[in-house]
């Protein structure tokens, strides 16, 4: 369910961290959709074009952007092909965080990144990723707490639980 355009970026090992200084349609949308985290200059503009090109949503953004931004936002932006700012749409849960311009927004998101690499551990990042994503495709909230629990008792087997605990001790 992951072997297709774009969503093989869901079943990724590692976070894909997205940093958006420009112009933004239709599949370049889709693009930054399905990364994991987002970063994007105020002033940058987004679209789904493809409805004022008398296309369908494309790449399935009809998939990812009701559960990124909800289905009222999604339709709109969906049937209606407006351009909008990532200004406009700071507080959707499109972004993680909005800067003012292309250089603090790449700083920001490489920031982010050195933070993640330097201060989590490598197998929960990846694993936590692989479940946040499982999750949503799955629908099924007992699995989830099932699964967790599993991979609870296998993580504070490793190496990397008990590195971890001693830091945060």
């Amino acid at each position: 369910e992951l072997d297709e355009d774009l969503v093989w970026m869901l079943g990724y090992r590692l976070p894909i961290i997205a940093a958006v200084n420009g112009a933004v349609a239709g599949v370049s949308l889709a693009l930054v959709a399905f990364c994991d985290l987002r970063f994007g200059s105020a002033t940058a503009k987004f679209t789904t074009a493809a409805p004022k090109l008398g296309l369908p949503a494309e790449y399935g953004l009809s998939w990812m952007l009701p559960r990124l931004i909800g289905a009222t936002r999604a339709a709109d932006l969906l049937m209606s092909g407006r351009v909008v700012t990532i200004a406009e749409t700071t507080d959707w849960g499109l972004w993680n965080a909005v800067l003012p311009d292309g250089e603090a927004t790449l700083a920001a998101a490489l920031d982010y990144a050195r933070q993640l690499a330097s201060t989590t551990g490598p197998e929960a990042v990846a694993t936590t990723k692989a479940q946040l994503w499982r999750d949503v495709l799955r629908h099924d909230p007992a699995a989830s707490v099932r699964e967790s629990k599993q991979l609870l008792d296998r993580a504070m087997a490793t190496a990397e639980y008990r590195e971890g605990i001693a830091a945060f001790t």
